[in-house]
């Protein structure tokens, strides 16, 4: 699978690296399961952080993302960061706090893991 998965359970942080190809049907799905597994294994308010540097998004998976997000994650309390500098992942990022994408607080977008690590360990320390 073209996405690996790095859980940080004590740290509440599931790591997920994007590599291309990425066949938006069948890896969005399991990186999708994998949230919703990683959900049942903490309690409470969780970050998923996604390294899409090494993925090309195009518009038309970037709605298939986002809409299949909406569908299958309604009621995880999952927060979204994204590692990338490209415009399409910024536009995800703000997208998925629209009410048609799921209504989720909007993603925070990083240019590094260091980053993208540091910010959501504060977060996740300011509700502790």
């Amino acid at each position: 699978m073209p996405i690996s998965l790095d859980p940080h359970v004590a740290q509440k942080i599931l790591f997920q690296r994007y590599v291309a190809p990425v066949n938006p049907e069948e890896d969005m799905l399991a990186a999708v399961q994998a949230i919703r597994d990683f959900a049942q294994q903490v309690q409470g308010n969780f970050f998923v952080i996604s390294d899409a540097r090494q993925f090309p998004v195009t518009f038309d998976v970037l709605v298939e993302a986002l809409d299949l997000v909406r569908r299958q994650l309604v009621g995880v309390p999952v927060r979204f960061v994204v590692i990338g500098t490209d415009e399409m992942i910024r536009l995800a990022a703000e997208a998925i706090a629209q009410r048609q994408y799921g209504g989720f607080e909007a993603g925070k977008v990083f240019a590094t893991d260091q980053e993208a690590f540091a910010y959501c360990l504060a977060e996740l320390q300011k509700t502790a």
